[in-house]
């Protein structure tokens, strides 16, 4: 008969295949967090397959869908729909009360990810010489200059699909490869050489506003960390910790001594080799460590590397500001007062301008979830006028005569149309639809390099 070992307590109980592991343990007496009562609805029963998951059978659809949504390793299962056919020992990823608030889906909108090991790229950066001229600005100079620099900094990591873990001080800490990139990591160093080229852009300002010679160096190391969210929940955020976060920042202490602005370790260099120029290499001991190890000093990407990152650029989606911008469409082909549905993955987007502003939201009324515009309005046939903007702002719907601000996406008024027993007319049938207020779905919008771009998340 085959045998479950469950960790950290090393409890060994026998079980009949076809038996979920949820079931087996709970039969055992064994405590596993379920808050959704093995319905796969949370993921607090999760288990970390340690030996034994080769001979698992594949996840059914609920399960599925839940690994999908919080992005779950191989490795890790829930336990309430995981019916093992052979040995298994796993640890419990949610041991007690208080992992269970930091896991529980049903109490909170995220999930706060246990970790999981990954081959990613550590970016770290710090202003040189920092500590003297901090001395001689006031605070409130000192904190426009960083975040003048950080502001531009992060938009470039962010561009190359770098993920901004912290800023500490002066210093900046990014993570490429978070989601398994294949080219993170020449987008780490693509957005290293184009962060020293904003810097050396921004320092003929320092210097004529506060006589300082402003520079940054750069350290980059690839290598195994574990990815996973800290904090208390509700406050969490995603970061990177192990062997490999130490690494890449004392590579970037090392250019100090090297007199160097950006340098690579070896892993990184050996996955990077033949799209970037090197101008020289140093043998260094890092501090902490025994043995000396090669970094290399990098100048450019080459060419034909250059040119394959910016096609990649010229995308349908950027990450930027933390969050994901989809282009919607040319900035020339939506004149004021004029208005166009675009079609997204995740749901179809109206998009207005007026004078002054643009507008995104959701093509679909907070009430029945029935659209403001038609995507194609010539084959309109049974549904009421467009919905409108009128002069104060308030989108009107067509369906109801609700009314919301764009500026806020607050109910001005609701379902004017409704009889007083909140029926429809024509949609007698639905009874009583008076409910369900919920605000209109306004979605952040920019223009940039001839595009309209709206914010999904």
């Amino acid at each position: 008969m085959p045998t479950l070992l469950s960790l950290p307590d090393e409890m060994r109980v026998d079980f009949e295949p076809g038996e979920t592991v949820l079931d087996v343990l709970r039969s055992h007496g064994i405590h596993i967090a379920c808050a959704c009562g093995g319905k796969a609805k949370c993921s607090t029963c999760r288990i970390w397959v340690l030996e034994g998951a080769a001979d698992c059978p594949e996840r059914n659809a609920l399960e599925r869908a839940m690994a999908e949504r919080l992005r779950l390793s191989a490795n890790v299962r829930l336990a309430c729909q995981l019916r093992p056919t052979a040995d298994l020992t796993f640890r419990r990823l949610v041991l007690d009360e208080t992992d269970l608030r930091m896991a529980n889906q049903l109490l909170r909108h995220g999930a706060m990810g246990a970790g999981e090991m990954r081959s990613v790229v550590l970016f770290f950066s710090d202003v040189s010489g920092f500590t003297s001229f901090s001395e001689a600005l006031t605070p409130y100079d000192l904190m426009y200059l960083l975040n003048r620099y950080f502001a531009q900094a992060g938009e470039i990591v962010e561009r190359n699909d770098g993920y901004i873990d912290k800023f500490v001080g002066d210093g900046m800490m990014a993570i490429f490869g978070v989601k398994g990139q294949e080219d993170a990591a020449l987008r780490s160093v693509n957005a290293s050489l184009q962060t020293l080229a904003a810097v050396d852009r921004l320092k003929p300002f320092y210097a004529t506003m506060y006589g300082i010679e402003f520079d940054i160096r750069i350290g980059l190391h690839l290598g195994d960390a574990v990815i996973g969210s800290v904090g208390s929940p509700g406050s969490e955020r995603l970061t990177a910790i192990g062997d490999a976060v130490n690494i890449a920042s004392r590579i970037e202490n090392a250019n100090k001594e090297a007199g160097t602005r950006l340098l690579i370790s070896e892993p990184l260099y050996e996955a990077v080799k033949e799209d970037v120029e090197i101008a020289d290499f140093i043998r260094v001991r890092l501090r902490g460590t025994l043995d000396r190890i090669t970094l290399y000093e990098v100048r450019k990407l080459k060419d034909e590397a250059e040119r394959r990152l910016n096609e990649t650029v010229e995308r349908e989606a950027m990450r930027l500001d933390g969050k994901t911008w989809r282009k919607a469409m040319r900035t020339n082909e939506l004149a004021v007062g004029e208005h166009k549905v675009v079609e997204f993955p995740e749901f179809y987007v109206a998009i207005l301008r007026d004078s002054e502003h643009l507008y995104a939201f959701n093509n679909a009324c907070p009430h029945l979830k029935l659209p403001f515009f038609e995507q194609n309005p010539s084959t309109s046939g049974l549904a009421p006028p467009e919905s409108h903007v009128d002069d104060k702002g308030v989108l009107l719907c067509r369906w109801h005569h609700s009314g919301f601000d764009l500026a806020t996406g607050e109910i001005v008024h609701w379902c004017e149309s409704l009889s007083a027993e909140g029926v429809s007319e024509g949609m007698e049938k639905l009874g009583d639809i008076s409910k369900n207020r919920s605000p209109l779905n306004l979605l952040p919008c920019r223009e940039e390099d001839g595009y309209i771009w709206v914010g999904i998340d």
